[in-house]
C-alpha cells in the first residue's frame, strides 16, 4: 500500500540521486574552468561562479519536484463527506462538505468556488444556461468554518455559485463548506451537477484545481488518451491547464412517487391471502364452525346479489 511517508521517502531520494548527479557534473566543469581560467581568477572568484552554477542547475529538479508531489491524486486537497440534498420542487435545504489539506505545508489565499452547471433526467441532459431563469434551483447564502469554530457566512453574489474565501487552512487541517439550495413550484425536476474550482497559493505559487465539469467531453478524452508518459493519475493535466483533478457533485429536484398505488397493492395481497387460506380450511373441513360461518355468509351475499338484481330489473 503506498502511503504519504512512502512517497516523501521516494520524493527524497529522487531528489538526493539527482543533486549528486548535479555535483558530478559541477565537479568535472570546475576542474574544467580552473584548468582554463588558472592564473586569471583566484579561488574566491571561483567559488561565486561555482555557486551560481550550482544554483542555476538545482532550480528545475527542485521545481519539477514540487509539480509532481502538488499533483498527486493523493496529495491533493480531499474533498469529502458530501451530503446533497433530495429535494421536492418548492422545498429548499443545504449541499455540504469538507476539505482536507493534505500538503506538508499550509494553504494560503484560498478561493473555493462551487456551481451548479447542468441538469440531466431520463429524457433529456441540458446545461442549466438553457433552462428558463424561474425554473432553476437557486443559491442565496453560503457559509464556512474550521472544525468547532463558528460558521462564517455571507450572501451568495450569484444565484448559481457559491464562492468561499479562506485565508489559510493547516496541514492536516479539515473546512467545512455549505450552501443552501432554493426551489420553487416550478423548478425543473432532474438530476443538478455542481463543479468545482479551488485556487491557493503553495510554495510561493499559484495553483489550480478544477473539477471534471469544466471541460468538454472531447477534452476530457484527449487528455485520458492521449498520454505520452506518466501522468498523476493517468491524466494530462498540461493540456487541461490545471494542477490537479478534484471531484464534481450533484444533488437531485424531483416529486415523490405517489404512495396510494403502493397502499392499494399491499391491502389486495393481505385480503386474497387470507381468502386462500380461508378456502383451503373449508376444503379440509378441519374447522366446522368456519363452514357454518362461510355458508352463512354466502347465503347473505347471495340474497344482496337478487335484491340488487331485481331492483335493476324493476
Amino acid at each position: 500500500m503506498i502511503t504519504k511517508k512512502n512517497i516523501e521517502d521516494n520524493t527524497k531520494t529522487l531528489a538526493i540521486l539527482m543533486i549528486s548527479q548535479r555535483l558530478s557534473l559541477i565537479n568535472s566543469i570546475y576542474r574544467s574552468v580552473k584548468l582554463v581560467l588558472k592564473g586569471c581568477l583566484s579561488d574566491m572568484i571561483m567559488r561565486k561562479v561555482l555557486g551560481i552554477v550550482l544554483m542555476i542547475m538545482m532550480l528545475p529538479a527542485v521545481q519539477s519536484e514540487i509539480d509532481e508531489y502538488t499533483s498527486h491524486p493523493g496529495n491533493i486537497p480531499n474533498f469529502h463527506n458530501f451530503a446533497t440534498p433530495q429535494l421536492e420542487p418548492g422545498e429548499n435545504g443545504f449541499f455540504s462538505l469538507d476539505i482536507q489539506n493534505r500538503y506538508i505545508e499550509n494553504l494560503t489565499g484560498v478561493q473555493i468556488v462551487a456551481e451548479i452547471y447542468h441538469r440531466a433526467d431520463i429524457d433529456e441532459s441540458e446545461s442549466l444556461s438553457s433552462i428558463n431563469s424561474d425554473k432553476r434551483p437557486i443559491i442565496s447564502e453560503n457559509c464556512w468554518k474550521y472544525k468547532n469554530e463558528e460558521e462564517k457566512c455571507s450572501d451568495s453574489p450569484n444565484s448559481e455559485s457559491a464562492s468561499f474565501s479562506i485565508e489559510n487552512i493547516e496541514v492536516n487541517q479539515t473546512v467545512r463548506l455549505k450552501f443552501d439550495i432554493n426551489t420553487n413550484e416550478d423548478t425543473k425536476e432532474g438530476t443538478y451537477f455542481v463543479r468545482f474550482s479551488m485556487n491557493f497559493q503553495f510554495n510561493a505559487t499559484e495553483r489550480v484545481l478544477q473539477s471534471r465539469g469544466y471541460w468538454s467531453m472531447e477534452e476530457w478524452t484527449n487528455a485520458t488518451t492521449n498520454l505520452s508518459e506518466n501522468y498523476p493519475g493517468n491524466i494530462n493535466l498540461d493540456s487541461l491547464k490545471v494542477d490537479g483533478i478534484i471531484p464534481d457533485s450533484s444533488f437531485g429536484v424531483k416529486k415523490p412517487i405517489p404512495k396510494w398505488p403502493l397502499y392499494i397493492l399491499i391491502s389486495l395481497t393481505v385480503i386474497f391471502a387470507g381468502l386462500s387460506v380461508i378456502f383451503y380450511l373449508e376444503e379440509e373441513e378441519t374447522y366446522p364452525e368456519l363452514n357454518k360461518w362461510l355458508q352463512k355468509m354466502r347465503g347473505k351475499f347471495n340474497q344482496f346479489w337478487l335484491r340488487f338484481k331485481y331492483r335493476k330489473g324493476s
